[in-house]
């Protein structure tokens, strides 16, 4: 993340009121597929997983949390292709793809 904020810095100034990546994600035009999630979300879902006895609802709640930090991965990647293509970075090709990264 640190190499995303620091682009970012060096960058014109962006239209967003924050540097959240949920901010700067739809300035890049990425669309979550899933419904509106966050940290705190997550956090109670892992609660939720841990202190069931239910095996079946365990695995569910954890697809759930997995689904959701693959969304914020792919989110992250978005941006930072959308930066390196605004600030020429030249640490990546530009036609690099991320090889976790499922479509």
């Amino acid at each position: 993340m640190s190499i995303i904020l620091a682009t970012v810095r060096r960058l014109p100034i962006l239209p967003v009121p924050s540097f959240s990546l949920k901010v700067i994600e739809q300035h890049v035009k990425y669309e979550r597929k899933l419904p509106e999630g966050n940290g705190q979300w997550a956090m109670a879902k892992f609660i939720e997983a841990t202190e069931t006895s239910d095996e079946e609802k365990r695995n569910e709640l954890m697809d759930e949390i997995l689904a959701y930090n693959q969304e914020d991965l792919e989110a992250t990647w978005a941006v930072f292709r959308w930066l390196q293509g605004k600030a020429a970075m030249p640490s990546m090709p530009a036609n690099a793809t991320n090889p976790r990264m499922t479509g």
